[in-house]
């Protein structure tokens, strides 16, 4: 429901635009929107965003909200946003997943957008998620084979390979894949893999866990952490190194509370070294 201070804001706003300062109209709804979300200034403000050429405020704003598809006027407003920042990439993989129900019309970035896109990606050291965001205006060619060759590069950040092998999953991609896990080369089909969070082995490692630090719940969150960073190092091969998963959940408690991994010490010491200092 909208307060009385946010229609108050909310009229503002349609008076600055009447009058041309979109700036104004702007910092009105913010304002409406750190008194309370709802639907009605959300899908106000990705409007005011787009017409300010603000597009990528309007894509960390829709994306937010959790009836992007269920919500008719919500995907809408999506669809816009996705339409405005030329994430054909994401649009392609809306429909995979939704098995065609839902499409979006998104046409990329120029070639040369493209170009200058993956090149300031690859000279970036610690790609920001903008950076990363903009790869979802690349067509699905280059996209692919970008991905591949980042998979294979050693300086890239573990965080960078997981969401790669999970957007890859998301775009339905039914071809091998090479990628770089603790060093070695692997081999992978996208869709064949889970997203890391629903994979069977994460799931039970983590609910694992869960059980062996019940009774110490102030330490949990610190240890699901170290949990994510070592499970994310070995994505997308889990099964190849992790074969019990209970089992290996113990090892990682021993490896955390007493530094001792007992049969996967190595591999644990290892994915330390790998990570970023």
């Amino acid at each position: 429901m909208t307060t009385l201070s946010q229609k108050n804001l909310l009229t503002l706003a349609q008076e600055n635009e009447a009058n041309g300062k979109l700036d104004l109209a702007i910092q009105n709804v913010e304002e409406a929107l750190l008194i309370g979300s709802n639907k009605e200034i959300v899908l106000r403000l990705c409007d005011l965003y787009l017409k300010a050429d603000q597009a990528y405020s309007a894509y960390s704003l829709i994306k937010e909200e959790k009836d992007l598809f269920s919500d008719d006027e919500i995907f809408f407003a999506y669809s816009r946003v996705l339409q405005a920042n030329h994430f054909l990439i994401e649009a392609l993989e809306i429909k995979n997943l939704s098995k065609g129900e839902k499409e979006v019309e998104v046409l990329p970035a120029s070639i040369s957008e493209q170009q200058a896109t993956m090149e300031k990606f690859r000279l970036s050291k610690n790609p920001t998620k903008y950076e990363y965001d903009q790869l979802f205006t690349l067509d699905l060619i280059n996209f692919t084979n970008f991905a591949q060759s980042l998979l294979l590069d050693p300086s890239l950040s573990f965080a960078v390979r997981l969401v790669l092998c999970e957007d890859l999953f998301r775009l339905g991609i039914n071809e091998s894949f090479a990628v770089l896990v603790l060093g070695k080369r692997e081999k992978f089909i996208p869709n064949q893999i889970n997203l890391l969070e629903k994979d069977p082995i994460y799931r039970e490692v983590v609910s694992a866990i869960g059980s062996r630090y019940y009774h110490r719940p102030s330490q949990l969150p610190a240890v699901l952490g170290e949990v994510n960073l070592i499970l994310g190092s070995l994505y997308p091969k889990l099964s190849k190194y992790v074969e019990e998963p209970d089992s290996f959940a113990s090892d990682i408690a021993s490896y955390i509370d007493f530094q001792d991994g007992r049969s996967h010490h190595d591999l644990f010491r290892q994915i330390d070294h790998n990570l970023p200092k």
